[in-house]
């Protein structure tokens, strides 16, 4: 198989489209180089790349017991050593979905199928004979990343109550201190990131100023999301079986008309949208208490709060707003 990289027709079409891009952009010019230059397995996105037929048939056809079946193929191939090549000089034009609703059911599926593949076939990985530790090991991250939003959702949620439990128990002040390591995940992330928005963009100042911006609102949109995704997870773990619900695409010159008589536009408010307000009020009362807690304050969790409270706010307006 032979992957190209993604390029977005409507990268600039709005703040989600651009939001998208950069998560993306990470993936392709970050991820998949990585992966690929140290023979670990990558996978295929489900467009912009080339299969050889004897290759999909070698490694036992498509199957459609998971939400991401070409994550589920690409395993499979490279499982019986076949070879991924991938082309990151070569874009391939791709439209980024522009609603709420679109981008919901994207995520669901990449997030639900991806803890689907990893129950599917971590195993198999682990097993096999012809994989060095070190492949091994990059599969199991790789297979697990989408538990990702499971975890910051419970991070996430069980911050506020910490907030107290530390004013209430100072001997635990050090076990509290030291969970500050955590910070450096941020610091290593937004370095990475900055790797790639300046392989596009280029660096100098005021790119790293655009490129901090689009970083901070990234970092607050991926939060927002992460109960959706969090189901997601857990349905995909559990066994769950959904049905394969499209990304609908509506061409980049596409109006305000042709969006709403989109026949997937859903007739009422998503669920999702009136938890996510909920949320959104939850990490007010957060960043309400920090004010409150001792003569002094306690803002060692003001700045987190601040993009758990943008992040959900954020996305229940824009589906209150929208209506889908």
């Amino acid at each position: 198989m032979v992957h190209t990289r993604w390029g977005h027709l409507n990268r600039n079409y709005s703040l989600w489209t651009s939001v998208q891009a950069f998560a993306l952009d990470a993936h392709f010019l970050l991820e998949q180089i990585g992966r690929n230059q140290q023979q670990h397995f990558i996978n295929f996105n489900g467009t912009a790349g080339i299969w050889r037929k004897s290759c999909i048939l070698d490694a036992g056809n498509w199957e459609g017991d998971t939400l991401t079946e070409d994550l589920d193929l690409s395993y499979r191939a490279q499982l019986k050593q076949w070879k991924f090549v991938y082309l990151d000089q070569v874009v391939t034009p791709a439209e980024l979905p522009i609603t709420l609703s679109a981008i919901r059911s994207q995520q669901f599926r990449w997030n639900k199928g991806g803890a689907e593949n990893f129950q599917k076939m971590i195993g198999r990985v682990l097993k096999s004979k012809n994989l060095s530790l070190k492949t091994k090991w990059n599969a199991l991250i790789h297979l697990l990343n989408s538990t990702l939003f499971l975890n910051v959702l419970i991070v996430s949620v069980l911050s506020v109550p910490i907030l107290f439990i530390k004013t209430q128990f100072t001997e635990f002040s050090l076990f509290f201190n030291l969970g500050s390591v955590f910070v450096l995940s941020t610091l290593i992330f937004f370095f990475c990131y900055w790797y790639v928005h300046r392989t596009i963009f280029g660096s100098g100042l005021l790119s790293f100023f655009n490129y901090s911006k689009r970083f901070i609102l990234f970092y607050c949109l991926v939060i927002g999301f992460s109960i959706h995704n969090s189901v997601a997870v857990l349905e995909g773990h559990l066994g769950k079986k959904s049905a394969f619900v499209r990304t609908p695409k509506f061409n980049v010159g596409a109006t305000e008309k042709n969006i709403q008589e989109n026949k997937y536009k859903p007739q009422k408010i998503s669920i999702y949208t009136l938890i996510e307000l909920g949320f959104a009020f939850y990490f007010l009362f957060g960043l309400i208490s920090a004010f409150k807690l001792i003569s002094t304050g306690e803002f060692w969790l003001f700045p987190f709060h601040l993009l758990l409270f943008i992040g959900f706010s954020s996305i229940s307006i824009f589906g209150l707003r929208q209506k889908y």
